[in-house]
């Protein structure tokens, strides 16, 4: 059995069937309160990135003009952008690694909705399949009012503002928003709850960690 499956088997499955019968009979709150187990444990490696992007955003100048200045020299530029990192104690992937640690999660979260367990689980009689009876009365299937999938493009574009430092991503990724709103269309409702629930609770906490991070700066 693969790591994903051994995540759907043994924890995302048995934690949603769980939380309906002993904390909450709504698949829809299981999957919110899975999202934020997922974040308390992530929290110390998300504020290490938000950390380092800060630092990244700060010092941005500063690799520009060593980028101009040692333009056509790759070997003295590696060098000085090593030094660079050294200087100010950072690592230039601390800010993707912990998305990347956490992309499995997400995965698993996608195959356990899609599975045949949980779409089993959700007809059977007397189980409520959805969130709510007027908005994502049925988690196994698309949001057909597209609010999760437009939410979640606005929070792309929000995450994106806040943690891009280079001015040519920015550009390059631009449109990172609209592709994920076509992606989501189609995606089963439970796994856009937990990507929106996901990317909503990484929006408050980078801004109140970058906040925290500038007010230690100015005292």
């Amino acid at each position: 059995m693969n790591p994903i499956n051994l995540l759907v088997q043994n924890i995302m499955l048995p934690f949603l069937i769980y939380s309906y019968h002993h904390i909450y009979p709504n698949y829809g709150v299981s999957i919110i309160l899975l999202t934020l187990i997922v974040k308390i444990i992530f929290y110390p490696l998300t504020h290490k990135q938000f950390k380092s992007l800060s630092v990244q955003k700060e010092i941005q100048p500063e690799i520009k003009e060593i980028q101009e200045k040692f333009k056509g020299q790759p070997e003295k530029l590696q060098k000085e952008m090593t030094a660079v990192w050294k200087k100010y104690n950072m690592n230039p992937l601390s800010g993707c690694l912990p998305t990347l640690i956490q992309l499995p999660v997400f995965i698993a979260v996608f195959y356990t909705i899609k599975s045949t367990d949980f779409l089993a689980l959700i007809a059977e009689p007397g189980i409520n399949p959805g969130l709510f009876s007027f908005w994502l009365s049925n988690l196994g299937q698309p949001d057909t009012t597209y609010i999760l999938p437009i939410f979640i493009g606005i929070i792309t574009y929000i995450t994106q503002k806040l943690m891009t430092t280079d001015p040519k991503q920015a550009k390059i990724f631009a449109f990172m928003p609209f592709l994920m709103v076509v992606i989501c269309l189609k995606m089963p409702a439970g796994v856009l709850l937990y990507w929106a629930a996901s990317q909503g609770l990484s929006a408050i906490q980078q801004i109140l960690i970058m906040k925290k991070i500038e007010a230690k700066k100015e005292k």
